[in-house]
């Protein structure tokens, strides 16, 4: 069918608006599907208007969702799109995810980092009702919250707005009445409570204090739905109902990167809609977490006899925020004193990474730290050992991303494993006990690779930067492990490489599913994620994105 045009006056508008500010909003595209007769109506159909309620609950993570008692919102299944694996970015305060959540893009854009809003973009990547309100102007907008910053800061062209500080009751009797009579079009209401209460006793299933905010708010939830299916002209309106959080939470707190902090739920439901739950796909990336006594993989292997193999390259991914302790990235050896015989890599210091090594005497130990910028940016950064021993006193050369980062002699060490079970650990050393007794760290871990061969210093950059595919270099038939890491196998770490060598896992796996590969590019989000809320608002409405606008998010309508 071909597309209506839509008249030009709410563009000049916008052209005209745009021109009283240093930093412009794009200009706005025509709009599809829009009757050019009726511009100060929601889209109608058949005499039916679209209209929306977007509910927003503060600090619900998706796992606490799935196993609450709320009938209300989880009773919009049926009829939803829904994800309880839903994510929103870093930083994860209030402040950073509600404005992603109403604005469509990602705090490098909008700007905002933290709860005072400072520093924002809104007049370039304006809260949504600023687009609704320059292409259809007569839309009414109602801004209901419990945080009145969102309000105060963020919203902007609403019509009605009422703030109540951290009073979710009062913000649900007044939505309540308002949509009982109010002709709202598009209705955003905003809870509080849940995360007040994970601040003061805990976020998680685990917390029963938690759990019941959560059922709490659901309460106020079903209330809201009654008050939609008692509006007066409920038979001329067809209501689109987003329930979200803007972030999770660990601890009693949020606003870092950890899965748990960004870990959210997105209910989008419609009478009309059918039942579909968005899991991450199998295939997604996704890399082990190693931050809990237990943490770690082994092998027996024999193979993995470091004394007798006198040359080879160590190569994987790690990806931190910050090292408190040291245990082991990957290595053979006791790590209770550095003087054991063997080798490992570690943390060093709270940002940087080290090899280390000794002969079990005493007196010829090597440590040497990697001279590359630090490796706590919470991005992957692949760091890399060759170790020849085939000619005395032996050398070692570090390489941090694909970089050299560091040599020595090894000093004649010998020998260069320990008399031992286990041959080889990645997350802990050989004991599987320096968590425990010495102090842990928070990594993942992820594309660990060992040869036995020594790899050329041009190489390392042209091959083993962040290479995931390792069949197209030239040492791959040299390959003695190739564990990536990725992908859920049960109790082992499979081996990809020729040897087919796999790991066992000492304890179950903590998945994380990635947001960037191991190259740090962006990976497409494989469910929905916070800035997808104002897309979904505007396909409802019949209203094209406009290129120009350069949102990040994309609709989930079915």
């Amino acid at each position: 069918m071909m597309k209506k045009l839509f008249p030009l006056f709410p563009v000049l508008l916008l052209l005209l608006l745009a021109a009283c500010f240093k930093e412009k909003m794009a200009v706005v595209g025509l709009p599809n599907d829009i009757d050019p007769n009726d511009t100060t109506q929601a889209p109608v159909k058949n005499g039916v208007k679209r209209k929306v309620l977007l509910i927003g609950i503060s600090g619900v993570r998706g796992d606490a969702m799935r196993e609450a008692t709320a009938p209300n919102i989880l009773g919009l299944i049926p009829h939803a799109v829904y994800s309880f694996d839903a994510v929103t970015q870093a930083p994860t305060n209030s402040g950073a995810t509600w404005s992603s959540l109403l604005t469509g893009v990602w705090s490098d854009k909008h700007g905002v980092t933290d709860n005072t809003f400072a520093g924002n973009r809104f007049i370039r990547f304006p809260m949504g009702f600023r687009y609704l309100k320059t292409l259809l102007p007569q839309l009414r907008t109602l801004s209901l919250q419990a945080w009145p910053a969102v309000n105060n800061q963020l919203v902007t062209q609403a019509d009605v707005t009422v703030s109540l500080p951290d009073n979710d009751a009062a913000v649900r009797d007044s939505a309540v009445n308002r949509l009982k009579t109010d002709p709202a079009d598009i209705v955003v209401v905003g809870f509080s409570q849940v995360q007040t209460t994970a601040h003061n006793r805990g976020y998680g299933p685990a917390v029963p204090e938690y759990m019941s905010a959560i059922t709490t708010v659901d309460g106020y939830v079903g209330d809201l739905l009654t008050a939609l299916n008692s509006r007066p002209e409920k038979e001329k309106e067809d209501w689109l109902i987003i329930v979200t959080s803007d972030h999770g939470g660990t601890g009693n707190t949020e606003g870092s990167s950890s899965f748990p902090e960004r870990n959210i739920f997105t209910i989008i439901s419609n009478k009309k809609f059918t039942k579909k739950e968005v899991v991450p796909p199998l295939n997604s990336l996704r890399a082990i977490r190693y931050s809990e006594i237990g943490d770690y993989a082994y092998s027996k292997d024999p193979l993995y006899n470091f004394d007798s193999i006198k040359q080879f390259t160590v190569a994987l991914s790690v990806r931190s925020a910050g090292f408190d302790y040291d245990p082991s990235f990957i290595g053979n050896k006791n790590w209770a004193s550095g003087n054991n015989a063997g080798w490992l890599l570690c943390p060093k210091g709270s940002d940087k990474w080290k090899f280390q090594a000794g002969d079990g005497a005493g007196g010829a130990r090597v440590d040497l730290t990697s001279t590359g910028p630090a490796i706590t940016d919470n991005m992957w950064h692949t760091i890399a050992i060759t170790v020849d021993r085939r000619t005395a006193p032996g050398t070692v050369v570090l390489f941090q991303d694909g970089v050299q980062a560091g040599t020595s002699s090894l000093n004649n060490l010998s020998p260069f494993a320990p008399s031992n079970d286990i041959k080889l650990a990645v997350g802990e050393d050989i004991t599987g006990t320096y968590r425990e007794t010495d102090g842990g760290a928070d990594f993942q871990l992820a594309n660990i690779r060992i040869w036995d061969t020594v790899w050329a210093k041009a190489d390392m950059q042209k091959y083993n930067h962040c290479d995931t595919v390792q069949v197209t270099n030239p040492y791959y038939s040299r390959m003695i492990g190739w564990w990536k890491g990725i992908e859920n196998t049960g109790n082992k770490l499979t081996d990809a490489g020729p040897l087919k060598r796999d790991l066992t896992l000492h304890n179950p796996a903590q998945w994380l599913t990635q947001e960037i590969d191991f190259c740090n590019g962006a990976i497409p989000a494989p469910v929905p994620q916070t800035v997808d809320v104002l897309p979904t608002l505007l396909s409802w409405l019949h209203i094209a994105v406009d290129p120009g606008w350069n949102l990040d998010g994309v609709s989930w309508l079915p």
